[in-house]
C-alpha cells in the first residue's frame, strides 16, 4: 500500500517493476520538486493477481484500493500518473518530463470542485424539492468527476446515501406495484438501487402472472 503523502504533496505514482527508481527521479524534470517535499513519488508494482474494485458510481478513494492498476485503470509497465494529494489522477502517460504537468494540477482541481459544488446545490435543492429524478441526474453528473478527498466530494456522497436511502424507502413502499416501480426505475437508473428495481420489478411481474 502505497504511504500517504504529507498535507500539500502532490503524488507521481509509477507503474512499473524497474527498481532504479532514484536514478529515475534523480534525472526526472521535476527532480527539484521532490528534493523540496512538495511532490511524493510510488512506485506501484503489478501485483501477481488483479483485483477488481468495487461497482459504484460512487467513487473510492483510489490509493486505498487493493489493485491499484485496476483502480487507475493501467495496464502497460513505465506508465506515471500525476495525482493531487487525495490520489485524483490528473495526468496520465509515458513520458517522466512531467514539472508542467504537476503546476497544472492545482487550477484543474479548483475547477473540478467548482463544478461539483454547483451540481451538488442543484441536486440538494432537487432533492429537498421533492424531483428525486432531477436529483439523481444531477448528482451522477458530478459524481462522474470522480473526485474524493474534498469537501464537495464529501456532500456530494453525503446527499447520494440520502437518496440511496429515500429510494429504499420508495422501493419498499411500492411494493407490488408496477407502474411504481417503473417510475423508480427511471429515477434511479445507472444508481446502485437500479439493480434492487429491477429485481422487485421481475419479482411483481411473476406475481401478477
Amino acid at each position: 500500500m502505497p504511504r500517504r503523502p504529507k498535507k500539500s504533496q502532490l503524488i507521481i505514482l509509477y507503474f512499473g517493476a524497474r527498481k532504479d527508481d532514484d536514478e529515475l527521479f534523480s534525472k526526472a524534470d521535476f527532480h527539484d520538486q521532490l528534493t523540496a517535499k512538495n511532490v511524493v513519488c510510488i512506485r506501484v508494482e503489478k501485483p501477481a493477481e488483479a483485483k477488481a474494485p468495487a461497482a459504484s458510481i460512487l467513487p473510492a478513494p483510489r490509493l486505498e484500493a487493493a489493485d491499484l492498476w485496476a483502480a487507475y485503470g493501467v495496464t502497460e509497465e513505465d506508465t506515471f500518473i500525476v495525482a493531487d494529494k487525495f490520489g485524483n489522477p490528473f495526468f496520465t502517460g509515458k513520458d517522466a518530463c512531467l514539472s508542467e504537468k504537476l503546476r497544472e494540477v492545482a487550477g484543474h482541481f479548483r475547477a473540478q470542485r467548482k463544478a461539483l459544488r454547483k451540481q451538488v446545490a442543484v441536486a440538494q435543492k432537487a432533492f429537498d424539492d421533492g424531483d428525486t429524478a432531477k436529483a439523481v441526474k444531477t448528482l451522477k453528473e458530478g459524481l462522474a468527476l470522480g473526485l474524493t478527498g474534498y469537501d464537495e466530494a464529501v456532500s456530494a456522497a453525503e446527499l447520494y446515501n440520502k437518496l440511496i436511502e429515500k429510494g429504499r424507502e420508495q422501493l419498499k413502499a411500492a411494493d407490488k406495484d408496477v407502474k411504481q416501480l417503473k417510475n423508480l426505475k427511471k429515477a434511479y437508473e445507472g444508481t446502485d438501487l437500479a439493480g434492487e428495481i429491477d429485481s422487485a420489478l421481475e419479482s411483481a411481474g411473476k406475481t401478477s402472472n
